[in-house]
């Protein structure tokens, strides 16, 4: 990816597997009717041990005008092996 620096991974709620999943570039570009998860790519991941991790915070925006978030206090850990 040339400029993985504006890459963003976009998800649609319900979905498994990977399906569904697209990549944008311009946040222009996302389209706020369906509930959908949005994650910014991080090129070089950190690595633990030459394994990927997650470490996700959850926040649920309930209005974008106004904008009006909650952050959840209990996040979310993976390891992959």
């Amino acid at each position: 990816m040339k400029d993985a620096l504006n890459y963003w991974i976009l998800k649609p709620v319900g979905l498994s597997r990977g399906r569904g999943i697209s990549l944008i570039n311009k946040l222009e570009d996302v389209v706020f009717s369906e509930p959908i998860v949005l994650q910014k790519y991080i090129m070089n991941p950190l690595l633990v041990d030459g394994y990927k991790f997650d470490m996700r915070i959850y926040v649920l925006v309930t209005s974008m005008n106004p904008l009006e978030a909650f952050i959840y206090k209990e996040g979310f850990a993976r390891l992959s092996t």
